[in-house]
């Protein structure tokens, strides 16, 4: 996939020239999704393929795990909210971050979209600019992930996932379980959900600094992938869900 075939990067990522001799760029900072690393060979292409629109352009791939291999794993299993705050704490360290007066531009992939939008609701730190999505579920998924017809195991362990959902352990241990929203039991989701149901600010109680903070973006650009089996509903990537009672996103 190549960025600029969806937009202009140009107009997302320049920013004035601080005189007539120089151009500097906002820094870029990327999470990746479910099942991939920050050190991939995708996250490289991106890498470069900024790097040859705008030169010396700072790019910043977030990890929870040095070690590549443990980064992945950490992409399944661990605590969202604990990971926000890491990370949170991983770009104040680093000074082409904690200096970009003009904030930060972010990318997230699937999942690492969420987490991101996330981190930028709570960690008023640091200023991002731009939040680019692509196909990510910021209503949730009503399923986990498609099993093919005859992977008997992926199913199974599907039918058990679904079914505890919503014990503590596993909300607080599985990341897609965090973002995990059945539109038809909606009042579980709202009452056990440990991240998403925060985040999107769903329960009675409102957060008004994350509304304050997701406001702040100067754009925030949502990409649904037409054919999506991975999110479900991938009208999720617009903050869509199923209605319970047409059944129509």
């Amino acid at each position: 996939m190549r960025i600029s075939n969806i937009f202009n990067l140009q107009s997302l990522l320049t920013i004035p020239a601080l005189n007539t001799q120089s151009t500097e760029y906002r820094p870029v900072m990327l999470w990746h999704g479910l099942g991939d690393n920050y050190n991939a060979s995708g996250i490289h292409d991106v890498n470069n393929l900024l790097n040859d629109i705008y030169p010396g352009i700072f790019f910043h791939s977030i990890y929870i795990e040095k070690n590549p291999s443990s980064d992945q794993q950490k992409s399944f299993f661990g605590d969202a909210n604990e990971q926000i705050e890491q990370v949170c704490q991983q770009l104040s360290e680093i000074p082409q971050l904690k200096t970009a007066s003009n904030g930060i531009d972010a990318i997230g992939f699937s999942q690492g979209g969420v987490l991101l939008r996330g981190l930028i609701e709570r960690c008023s730190g640091i200023k991002v600019n731009n939040l680019i999505t692509f196909g990510s579920p910021h209503m949730g998924v009503m399923e986990i992930k498609l099993c093919q017809e005859n992977d008997w195991f992926c199913r199974r362990r599907n039918e058990i996932l679904k079914k505890q959902v919503w014990y503590d352990n596993v909300q607080k241990s599985i990341i897609p379980a965090q973002y995990f929203r059945d539109p038809y039991e909606i009042e579980k989701y709202l009452k056990y959900s440990y991240f998403l149901a925060d985040i999107n600010n769903e329960r009675n109680e409102k957060n008004s600094t994350y509304y304050t903070n997701i406001s702040n973006l100067n754009k925030l650009v949502l990409v649904t992938f037409t054919e999506d089996t991975t999110v479900i509903p991938k009208l999720s990537a617009h903050f869509s869900d199923i209605d319970p009672e047409t059944e129509i996103a």
